[in-house]
């Protein structure tokens, strides 16, 4: 297919140019660029700060490019943002962040600094920069009395978000967020917290120690004009989405995880209006956007979830990127016939897996026994290859997150084969046996693909005497712990229940690992039996890491204490009074943890 677009390599002064709009449609994902961390998902800010004043210090008499933008021009000089809608934003923060710096000094929260004759000029300075900086985020209107932002966000039903950049663009403290949810409050903070993490930045750079000077103000001014007019953009303007989209994917189809959830809501977006384009009498009335919004808000569409239903399609790896081979299903698996289009039906698809996905990883499943098995897998490693056998294992079977002696009985000998290669020194983990099981469930076998982690009498055997042995890993030896918490708390039948915040613990030797002098563990236990004892799962328990350091090698009785600061109940039953801490006492305990794996893992036979 051949398509004319319309690239424009252009100066920020052209890209915010003069009556010129940029609209944020409502169906983009939420701002997501942040400043807090180190990792690439959350401190965009940080590399964009970093590169520009590296840039901007540097002896180069080049350019800086600061990426693409895809758009579609709705009318002259207003243009709806198909892709750029994080650098967008990010580059208005940034300028706004230099006229907040600048109205701090002008309101005197930052001292001027100078000769009676440079205060004057920076006085005369400060109001013509402020406007200069208005200049670049605000279109004047009415013979100038009332300007506009250049940069809006499409309100939708949940939350307006160009308020929010409205008030950051104001210079104004965090609005009041309350009927916000965790998530809009979040994405509402972080414009302001960008904000003002540029202001620190800014003031870091363009200040004498606490003071502002003339020679500041040259340089500020030098950086604001280095801003405008050596950063650069490749600005491509579509004539419809169709075209848009298609430039979108191909610049952005790189197979990364952030992308390919972008990618999919585009496609959705686009097939959907294909259909109101291609037949207006029978799809009229479809929105969309309202058809992603459903997915989005309805269920855990997170970004790991293209890969996921993909590979539980295939039965294999992806080829390239998810997106990829999500389209590569559509055009082979999926076909028009006179009741449904092929989006209906991969559509459909995804909103069915979507449900199945969100039972998995949200931990709703309402059977305590398979939602404890899940919540151990997704915390045991190759947890990619779990949770695609499990899609493709609920959405076999249909399962609702009910109690399913199909769905246990399949997941239990999912589990032993899982622990069995886990412990032993002779296994190593496969993806062949995943896929040849996902291959069975897509073809509704699920006796053949619960063949494929069948172990053996004698890897069962092994499998009971090494969960009976030592656990020098701390690691694997907290996984396990939790498990014999999960399939206790299975067969609990109270009014009240707690969670195991897996993440939140850690493991505790009851008896130390080095027990300091003069304390019971000496006194009390020979070495043999504390060398002995030490690393099985009697020994241990779970604790928060503050109440684990404060633990440490004491004496029980003190132990006993820290332990008294947990609701845990694993570790508050070490706190009963009257408590006999003995060789028989670590005996029982080991027998009591490894007798109930045993029985999760159905290897107590």
């Amino acid at each position: 297919m051949r398509f004319t677009f319309t690239p424009d390599h252009i100066a920020i002064a052209d890209l915010f140019g003069s009556n010129i709009s940029y609209i944020v449609p409502e169906y983009q994902r939420p701002y997501s660029w942040d400043c807090i961390g180190k990792s690439e998902q959350n401190n965009q800010l940080n590399v964009m700060w970093d590169d520009i004043i590296e840039f901007f210090h540097s002896d180069n008499t080049g350019e800086y490019f600061f990426g693409s933008m895809v758009m579609i021009e709705k009318e002259s000089r207003l243009y709806e943002v198909i892709d750029g809608q994080q650098r967008l934003t990010s580059l208005v923060i940034l300028f706004v962040s230099i006229k907040c710096f600048l109205k701090k000094i002008a309101d005197n929260q930052i001292p001027l600094d100078g000769s009676s004759s440079e205060i004057e000029e920076l006085n005369s300075f400060l109001p013509k920069a402020i406007e200069t900086i208005n200049d670049v985020i605000f279109n004047k209107k009415t013979l100038g009395l009332i300007a506009e932002k250049k940069v809006k966000i499409e309100k939708n039903a949940e939350f307006d978000y160009d308020k929010i950049l409205t008030s950051v663009m104001e210079c104004s403290a965090l609005l009041n967020l309350n009927t916000a949810n965790e998530e809009q409050e979040k994405v509402s903070k972080r414009y302001y917290s960008n904000r003002d993490f540029f202001i620190k930045k800014i003031e870091n750079t363009f200040l004498d120690g606490v003071k502002f000077t003339k020679n500041n103000a040259i340089a500020l001014d030098k950086f604001t004009e280095f801003l405008k007019y050596k950063l650069s953009v490749v600005r491509i303007i579509a004539p419809d989405f169709d075209v848009a989209y298609q430039i979108f994917e191909i610049l952005n189809n790189r197979g990364l995880p952030l992308s390919n959830k972008d990618l999919f809501r585009n496609f959705i977006i686009q097939q959907f209006s294909k259909l109101k384009v291609e037949k207006p009498d029978r799809y009229a009335q479809i929105n969309p956007s309202e058809k992603w919004n459903e997915l989005e808000n309805n269920y855990s569409l997170t970004q790991d979830f293209i890969g996921r239903w993909v590979e539980s399609k295939k039965a294999g790896q992806q080829k390239y990127s998810a997106f990829n081979d999500l389209k590569e299903l559509f055009e082979k698996k999926y076909t028009d016939d006179i009741d449904k289009s092929k989006v209906e039906k991969i559509y459909e698809d995804v909103k069915t897996d979507l449900g199945y996905y969100s039972l998995i990883i949200d931990e709703t499943v309402t059977d305590l026994l398979i939602r404890n098995k899940i919540i151990f897998l997704l915390n045991a490693g190759n947890v990619r290859y779990s949770i695609n056998l499990l899609l493709a294992l609920f959405r076999c079977c249909k399962y609702t997150g009910y109690d399913n002696v199909d769905i246990l009985d399949f997941i239990t000998t999912y589990e032993q084969y899982f622990t069995h290669t886990l412990l032993s020194k002779n296994q190593r983990f496969t993806s062949s046996s995943i896929y040849n099981a996902i291959v069975a469930l897509n073809n509704n076998d699920v006796v053949k693909a619960k063949s494929e982690f069948v172990i053996t009498d004698e890897e069962t055997e092994e499998l009971r005497q090494l969960i009976n042995s030592d656990f020098k890993d701390n690691t694997t030896a907290k996984l396990f712990i939790s498990k014999y918490i999960w399939y206790k708390d299975s067969n609990i039948d109270d009014v009240i229940s707690h969670r195991l915040d897996f993440d939140k613990a850690t493991l505790e030797h009851i008896l130390p690992q080095n027990p300091a002098l003069g304390t019971n563990w000496r006194n009390d236990f020979s070495e043999v039996f504390r060398k002995e004892t030490t690393y099985k799962l009697g020994n241990m328990t779970l604790l928060t890491r503050r109440l684990n350091s404060s633990a440490k090698n004491n004496g029980f009785s003190i132990k006993k204490e820290k332990y008294k600061d947990t609701t845990l109940w694993v570790t508050q039953k070490l706190t009963v009074d009257n408590l006999v801490i003995d060789e028989l006492f670590f005996q029982n305990r080991q027998k009591d943890i490894v007798e109930a794996i045993y029985a999760d893992l159905k290897i107590n036979i």
